[in-house]
């Protein structure tokens, strides 16, 4: 066999990433199996290990992602799975068992981590479930078992049977696309996926053209301003003001998107770095203080 294999446990694995404050949409939307390979090889590097991780299998049965309180709409589960089955290298294996239990996922990712440690030395795997400690147990020192936590509170029997656990940053899962979106459609769904849909790891600064587009852009500062209207402050790096953790935060979104929707209806023009409100008053208001 060739690489070493990535095993996802894809209803603990789903959970996990809802866990960081991340909604069902911008995951069904965004979260990458093919991301997750790369930084995962990224990270066995510091192991020392020459390999590089090849196949990723994603099980999961057809019951909804999610807890009762962030549960998964069909659509949003189609979404997701449709992407990660049209994804390189990615196989995505859906139990169909009766019962509203995981367990038929359990036993089969169990399986399948004893399959492969027949053909392989190093396997990885994604899940924080204690019921894999067995088979962990059963197969230590036959193969090198990595685990893969998004958080420090993974649980210590499991870290335990593992060779090593790799520790990654939910930035580096997703994939970015960078939408833009015309101000008479603007939304404040849209505006959470246009948020979402920017990478925390770089600068980014949202804009709006003179064409009424509104988009958040790499290029930032005083960066290519050809027909730019209105530019704001630039966001900072690992700061969460994008992302799809920022997206899923409610208040701000609602704050940003009242802010942009007021600088287009004040015909705000420049460089905005405080409150729209306060940079362009209203004219009434104006006309008012002024009398």
């Amino acid at each position: 066999m060739q690489g070493i294999p990535i095993i996802v446990d894809g209803p603990n694995y789903i959970n996990r990433v809802i866990e960081l404050g991340i909604k069902p949409n911008h995951i069904a939307r965004q979260l990458s199996l093919e991301s997750l390979r790369e930084i995962i090889n990224k990270k066995l590097a510091d192991f020392d290990v020459k390999e590089k991780a090849e196949i990723v299998e994603f099980v999961c049965s057809k019951k909804k992602f999610g807890p009762r309180s962030q549960r998964f709409s069909e659509k949003e589960q189609e979404l997701l799975l449709k992407r990660l089955k049209a994804e390189i290298g990615v196989y995505v294996d859906i139990v169909d068992l009766p019962g509203s239990s995981e367990k038929g996922v359990d036993t089969t990712i169990s399986s399948k981590i004893e399959d492969y440690a027949k053909e392989v030395e190093i396997l990885i795997l994604l899940s924080s479930d204690r019921d894999f400690v067995p088979i962990l147990k059963k197969l230590r020192g036959k193969v090198k078992v990595f685990l893969v936590s998004l958080k420090n509170d993974y649980p210590i029997e499991l870290r335990n049977e593992a060779y090593a656990t790799i520790f990654l940053d939910y930035r580096d899962l997703f994939k970015y696309h960078y939408p833009e979106f015309h101000i008479n459609d603007f939304t404040k769904e849209k505006c959470a996926e246009l948020f979402s849909e920017a990478d925390d790891r770089i600068l980014n600064q949202l804009r709006i053209d003179w064409d009424g587009f509104v988009f958040i852009s790499k290029k930032v500062g005083a960066m290519e301003l050809e027909n730019i209207k209105v530019r704001w402050e630039t966001f900072g790096r690992y700061n969460e003001y994008v992302g799809p953790k920022a997206a899923s935060d409610d208040k701000y979104i609602e704050y940003q998107f009242k802010q942009i929707k007021l600088c287009w209806e004040r015909n705000a023009s420049g460089y905005i770095d405080m409150p729209v409100e306060i940079l362009f008053p209203d004219e009434m208001k104006k006309s008012q203080r002024q009398s």
